[in-house]
């Protein structure tokens, strides 16, 4: 499991159909100030951290500065969002941020980036029928199971059904060349989206995938991504 601290006020940057916000495999702790930063992060030992020149508590050159100085909590890559100007360019190369943004950032820069960053597989947003077996009970129902996006390592489905961390699950879909996919997964988070509806959703890591499965999905993804 990756974890990741972002600044609050740059949450709006990750939205969208490649986030972070909802993959398996990744925490996200949200963070405004540096000083909350720097607490979540001698606890947590994040990943990757992502922030602004301008946040609050003590300077973001101070947080760098401690960061890159401890031999405890350095092991962290950063992304430092800035403005375009020259006072704050010259404040980020104090800070030594392994990527610099400024605003308005690039997304379909930003996006793979962070990926990059944390070594994570990139994944393709997907809605398909989905046919979900658990506890060896076959669900004969499979239209109230969808996928939401998949990547290599797991998907985000949508669901009915209540199911909890941890449960396995037998899996089974078609990606758009008709390719058949099945394996198992373990369902790593869940998300209660409606009380009312009883919608959910859950997020998958594969735990049992052939490579020539894992290939066809790589390269959905790929012709997604140059499309």
């Amino acid at each position: 499991m990756k974890r990741v601290i972002l600044a609050s006020d740059l949450k709006d940057l990750l939205k969208g159909n490649n986030s972070l916000l909802d993959r398996e495999d990744v925490t996200v702790f949200f963070a405004s100030t540096n000083d909350e930063i720097l607490k979540i992060h001698r606890e947590e030992k994040a990943d990757l951290i992502i922030t602004q020149l301008d946040m609050p508590g003590f300077k973001t050159e101070d947080l760098f500065n401690i960061i890159r100085g401890s031999r405890e909590v350095r092991g962290v890559a950063t992304i430092l969002v800035c403005k375009d100007t020259l006072a704050h360019r010259e404040r980020s190369k104090v800070c030594n941020a392994n990527v610099v943004f400024t605003v308005p950032v690039n997304i379909a820069v930003l996006h793979p980036k962070v990926q990059e960053l944390l070594n994570i597989a990139p994944r393709k947003f997907y809605r398909a029928a989905l046919a979900v077996g658990i506890q060896g009970r076959f669900k004969n129902a499979p239209s109230q199971f969808r996928t939401e996006n998949i990547s290599t390592s797991g998907m985000l489905m949508k669901a009915e059904e209540p199911l909890a961390k941890g449960d396995g699950i037998f899996f089974s879909f078609f990606l758009p060349d008709g390719t058949h996919v099945s394996g198992y997964g373990e369902i790593a988070r869940t998300v209660q989206l409606s009380t009312i509806l009883n919608a959910f959703f859950y997020g998958v890591k594969f735990t049992s995938l052939d490579e020539e499965t894992r290939a066809a999905i790589e390269a959905t993804i790929r012709k997604s991504n140059r499309s």
